[in-house]
């Protein structure tokens, strides 16, 4: 079996910061149930940089030939969904789009040994390549009902319940074993899980509770497959040193539901998280305004003649969201005390955005994708932003890409973006080069350019998440990104290297987020047109004995240089910096995980000199100066008699620092988080 990463996953050495902000616990926790349990109410910031999904693609063979109607199911650890594809006559398969995360892929056949692998995205917008080799086995006996094969028994271990009780069935079918079948088939029709979550955190006097709970429940009515999730977290404030009731801070909804029949697809989702009254930013203040964000989305995907579609719409609103900083933050220097407004991220808005895309393997060695991208805004500052008029500002999106093996060691990979915003027309090209320079190691080249036809006199504003931030988009003037890395081990996990640097320019506003927990918001950084922004990526992963398995991964990046405008009319200059580290460890014979993660995050504006000819800063505002420790710990239980589905979670954290909002808390003081959870499945 053979994996192959394209270029698009330079975010590699950043999957585990990406699975603790998503406040999944130990990404190696394969077959833990409560991998799929966040702390923290999750914030999914839709990304509108950028059209193109990322995507998995492979073959599956049977020695040197190719392998049709095989079965390929990828298995999110995480909240332990699963997706299904079949092979072509070629034996090749596609999933479109996969977000980021740690799966487990299986390739499956009747009359097969099935195939697994783990696979680690850390961007939803990477394309991957993964190739199975299967072996045959023998049929069941018709009278011990025992497979002969034992790599069949011994491999079994590793594939999910959910995906094992799929094969059964096939295996069913195909050995005409009628009991096989309808127990496998009684088993598949419904299965739920509950986790619930309870925890405390203080700084000083001030303390909040956190409560949540999140089900899943999945069904099957014959060839269609419901799936329906929940997430639930609620935050209250209470003041350990009085008598006071408790206040509610925010809380925050979720829901998807998924509908599949016969491998057409379609999602529904919704999704709303608020601060309630004054308490709308840290929950420690009370003078902060209200703050929300709800979005609304629906999501079809169909399969067939030979490629893949999909149509996407969704509608959000925010309110005081995304804004940050502005007029609630004054300066130590007192310089721009009450006037850094953030006059280029707006204080609300409401979006609208429809996206389609068509993609199609041309040849075994080249895939194109083709798709166009609408999305209408309406954007208000209260009278302060400029660059945002009365009227909805829109944009269309009408992009190619594709990727062509021009031998078995090198792939090139190309597209073209074109975006029309509000008259103005700009082209972004991209390219790079995958190449393996031996039988494990990997090196990839990535680049992009913006071309804009005239001056843009409107720069859009756009929410990123960090860890889905991994492609040269047209959110960036330019973009180049270097990757080496090199794997070993049958499933090319068990032992590996990477090495990434990368530099970008800044062509939009973005507000980059690093953790998907609705009550971290503020510790995310406001990148403005102009900055550069330059960034290191480490990551290594190294199997300790049979049973252990370890992940350490840094990114480490500064920059900066961008202006903001000021209320007074003067201008500032944009720096920031930041470092997420992380290092987990499974214990897989005692089914034990441990994840130590750090974050430290810093922003800083500085008043320049108005003088042309000596343009430098003039004093330095910290806005932003966060620092945080995360230690998760995870234990299934399948040692203890009659909890086979129970899983416990301990998490405890400690930060410390300032936000960019007034607040009298002081920056040295510890907060303190301590989250316990636990997870039945039934």
């Amino acid at each position: 079996m053979n994996c192959r990463n394209h270029p698009g996953d330079s975010r590699s050495t950043d999957a585990l910061p990406r699975l603790l902000s998503a406040g999944v616990l130990a990404p190696v926790a394969a077959v833990a149930l409560f991998a799929a349990a966040p702390v923290r109410a999750g914030l999914d910031v839709p990304s509108l940089g950028d059209p193109t999904a990322g995507r998995l693609v492979g073959r599956v063979h049977a020695g040197k030939a190719p392998l049709p109607e095989a079965q390929v199911y990828v298995y999110d650890v995480a909240d332990s969904s699963k997706l299904l594809a079949t092979t072509d006559r070629f034996g090749r398969y596609a999933f479109q789009p996969l977000p980021a995360g740690i799966y487990r892929v299986i390739a499956h056949r009747p009359g097969y040994v099935p195939a697994v692998a783990e696979l680690t995205r850390t961007t939803g917008e990477s394309v991957q390549s993964l190739d199975f080799e299967l072996g045959t086995r023998a049929r069941r006996s018709g009278n011990d009902g025992k497979d002969d094969d034992e790599d069949f028994w011994s491999i079994r271990a590793r594939i999910p319940s959910d995906v094992l009780r799929q094969i059964q069935i096939a295996e069913a079918i195909a050995d005409d074993s009628d009991w096989a079948l309808e127990t496998a088939i009684q088993r598949e029709r419904f299965e739920a899980e509950l986790r619930t979550l309870s925890g405390i955190e203080e700084a000083g006097e001030a303390g909040a509770l956190v409560l949540g709970s999140q089900l899943d429940l999945r069904s099957r009515f014959g060839e269609t497959q419901l799936a329906l999730r929940s997430d639930l977290r609620e935050f209250k404030r209470q003041a350990f040193m009085a008598d006071t009731a408790q206040q509610p801070v925010g809380d925050s909804q979720a829901f998807a539901l998924d509908v599949n029949h016969r491998g057409s697809n379609i999602q529904f989702t919704s999704q709303r998280h608020r601060f309630q009254g004054p308490q709308a930013g840290a929950w420690d203040d009370l003078d902060s305004m209200a703050a929300g964000l709800e979005s609304y989305g629906v999501r079809v995907e169909q399969a067939g003649g030979g490629g893949a579609s999909h149509f996407e719409a969704r509608y959000t609103a925010d309110n005081n969201f995304h804004h940050g900083f502005g007029d609630l933050y004054a300066g130590p220097s007192g310089v721009h005390s009450r006037a850094l407004a953030a006059i280029d991220s707006p204080m609300s808005s409401t979006t609208l955005e429809f996206r389609g895309a068509y993609e199609r393997q041309l040849t075994a060695s080249t895939s194109l994708e083709t798709g166009i991208s609408y999305r209408e805004r309406q954007a208000y500052g209260d009278g302060r932003l400029s660059s945002w008029g009365e009227d909805p500002h829109q944009r269309f999106d009408v992009f190619g890409q594709g990727d062509w093996e021009i031998q078995p060691t090198v792939i090139l990979e190309y597209g073209m973006f074109s975006t029309l915003s509000d008259g103005s027309l700009s082209f972004t090209p991209q390219a790079g080069f995958v190449v393996e320079l031996g039988p494990h190691w990997l090196a990839s080249v990535a680049a992009s350019q913006r071309v804009d036809s005239e001056q843009f006199l409107f720069r859009d504003f756009l929410p990123v998440q960090y860890q889905d931030d991994d492609t040269c988009s047209t959110t960036y003037e330019h973009c180049y990104r270097v990757k080496l890395s090199r794997r070993l081990g049958a499933s090319g996990q068990d032992h590996g290297f990477e090495f990434g640097v990368n530099r970008r320019q800044f062509a939009d506003n973005v507000r980059l987020y690093f953790s998907r927990d609705i009550f971290d918001r503020l510790e995310s950084l406001l990148l403005v047109d102009g900055d550069q922004v330059e960034e290191v990526q480490f990551g290594l992963q190294q199997r300790l004995g049979e049973k252990i398995l370890t992940r350490v991964s840094t990114s480490a990046a500064v920059g900066g240089g961008g202006l903001l405008r000021a209320k007074d009319g003067g201008s500032l200059r944009n720096d920031v910096r930041y470092l997420v580290a992380s290092a987990d460890t499974r214990f897989e014979r005692s089914s034990t995980g441990v994840l130590v993660a750090y974050r430290w995050v810093e922003q800083e504006l500085s008043p320049v000199t108005h003088d042309v000819a000596d343009f430098r800063p003039a004093g330095l505002d910290t806005v932003l100066a966060m620092e945080r420790i995360q230690l998760v710990l995870t234990q299934d239980l399948p040692w203890v008699t009659g909890l086979q589905n129970w899983a416990l979670q301990l998490e405890m954290q400690l930060s410390r620092g300032h936000v960019p909002i007034e607040s009298s808390n002081d920056p040295d003081q510890l907060r303190r988080r301590v989250v316990a959870g636990i997870a039945v499945r039934f």
